[in-house]
């Protein structure tokens, strides 16, 4: 799509919301793979609308799991992810796990000389990147590393893209969605704009995921996900990583190209 002069490529993530020519919404189907579905398999397991395999592919066991959500919540049973569709499990999810409490653990007493662990987790890096926390660097060092093993240019970090980028991550905390179009901010170009940041080209991930290996796991699975990272049209990455959602954290990476 092209806006004045600047190419401009809107990629989904995690949650991929494909467009339909016969209705106004995005949607996705039978057919579908990828993390955007994975996700999907996993909230309507935990709210028992799917029994099958957790396996990121969208087949007969999906598709009647939504059927049978969309009917237990008024929806036109389509079988099919739409806007209105993922909201509604987005939110019933996101009820299901406040609903859930822990039980009062037992006390148990302590022992006089805990066992060693033989392989203790590492302790986490400092960021090399001023102004990035742990995180947005290990993702910024995932994301490189990808790059570098396909011959291409490190992404630089743009401190003024990753603002937008954790604000875009705390908006969809904030306000319950998961989308490229921000109820606050517009779409990611209209954002940009709206805070001076200037582009040829631009493009935006977002993700919903448990961690940042995850995350980038799955963004790398994804073919067009994949190709943003890949890009050669962009040179400058900003990264916007926030506790909440409905899968524990809210990914945003922003790229441009000058």
């Amino acid at each position: 799509m092209l806006k004045g002069n600047k190419t401009i490529w809107i990629v989904l993530l995690c949650i991929a919301l494909f467009f339909s020519s016969t209705t106004t919404a995005f949607a996705y189907g039978k057919g579908a793979k990828g993390p955007d579905v994975y996700a999907v398999q996993g909230m309507l397991k935990s709210l028992g609308y799917y029994a099958g395999p957790i396996t990121g592919y969208y087949g007969n066991q999906t598709q009647a799991g939504v059927k049978s959500f969309q009917s237990r919540y008024g929806l036109p049973v389509t079988g099919n992810v739409d806007d209105q569709t993922l909201q509604s499990i987005l939110w019933a999810y996101g009820n299901l796990k406040i609903a859930k409490k822990a039980p009062t653990p037992t006390p148990t007493p302590a022992p006089t000389q805990p066992p060693a662990s033989p392989n203790p987790a590492p302790e986490p890096q400092a960021p090399t990147t001023p102004n990035l926390t742990v995180e947005e660097q290990q993702m910024l060092d995932l994301v490189n590393k990808e790059r570098s093993v396909a011959g291409l240019a490190p992404y630089a970090v743009d401190l003024e893209l990753t603002k937008t980028a954790r604000l875009k991550s705390q908006d969809m905390n904030d306000n319950k969605y998961f989308s490229h179009d921000s109820p606050t901010y517009g779409t990611p170009f209209d954002m940009m704009e709206k805070f001076g940041i200037t582009y040829n080209a631009a493009g935006e991930n977002i993700a919903c995921n448990q961690d940042v290996q995850a995350a980038h796991e799955s963004l790398m699975n994804s073919t067009g996900h994949k190709a943003n990272i890949l890009s050669k049209d962009y040179t400058q990455i900003g990264i916007g990583i926030m506790d909440g959602g409905p899968c524990g954290k809210m990914f945003t990476q922003q790229f441009i190209g000058k």
